[in-house]
């Protein structure tokens, strides 16, 4: 029981965390000095919003803020359980963050250092916090901290919702309206600038790197809760053995 609320306390610490930094980090773009300044232009403001980096991470705060509510009450309760469809949503909303995170460290980085901006500059002001400490601790509470019953593979599927749905956008806005009409640049650079036939490849190539990264948060998620289910059963297990030596 020490254990499992330790797990809640240290899930409430995360969770408390994302919220304050995805606070920061949006109340950064919005910042009137950062918004006014033409090296950010199109990049702050209500601009953010287009950016998946910037909806994944207000969306794990969303659900961040959800679990930092039914911890407080599990730790009044001393009960330390959480119901299937908030784990479920967890998992959608870190694999949102963890998704960003792999594609910022594995693709934007080293895209950014070979242009001689540095493979850091993606972590610099407000992108410290949404493309690696919220993606970090959203990954740590959930495969450590958040215990429930393992979840179904197939609930890995659930993820790549979100992530057609802003694909199909990225490509109209930047595709079939493009920037000159009032859509979006490309800037995930997924047209290899201008290469237009590329866009819908990015997007089923991102969707099978997004399905890796779901799938992996919950393989990862489920393989340490059965490890701590079995020592849990061996502890119990271990603890009724001088019972029934006395009971015999």
């Amino acid at each position: 029981m020490k254990k499992l609320r330790l797990a809640n306390v240290l899930s409430l610490v995360c969770n408390l965390s994302i919220v304050y930094f995805t606070i920061d980090a949006v109340w950064y773009s919005f910042r009137t000095d950062v918004i006014r300044d033409p090296k950010w232009f199109g990049y702050t403001g209500i601009h953010s919003l287009r950016f998946f980096t910037v909806l994944s991470n207000i969306f794990v705060a969303i659900i961040a803020i959800l679990f930092v509510i039914k911890t407080i009450k599990n730790l009044i309760e001393d009960k330390y359980e959480f119901p299937h469809w908030m784990i479920v949503l967890k998992q959608i909303a870190t694999a949102g963050v963890a998704l960003t995170f792999a594609t910022v460290v594995t693709m934007l980085a080293p895209a950014s250092a070979i242009t001689g901006k540095g493979y850091f500059s993606m972590f610099e002001h407000n992108n410290l916090f949404m493309h690696l400490l919220t993606p970090i601790l959203a990954i740590v509470s959930f495969v450590f901290f958040e215990r429930e019953k393992p979840l179904r593979i197939r609930e890995s599927f659930w993820f790549l919702i979100p992530v057609i749905i802003y694909s199909i956008v990225y490509t109209i806005m930047v595709v079939f309206i493009g920037e000159a009409n009032g859509g979006w640049k490309d800037f995930y650079n997924f047209t290899l600038h201008g290469k237009m036939w590329l866009a819908p490849l990015a997007a089923v190539g991102m969707l099978g790197f997004a399905f890796l990264v779901s799938w992996l948060l919950v393989f990862c998620h489920n393989k340490w809760q059965k490890r701590q289910e079995r020592k849990l059963a061996e502890e119990t297990s271990a603890l009724n053995e001088p019972d029934s030596e006395n009971n015999q």
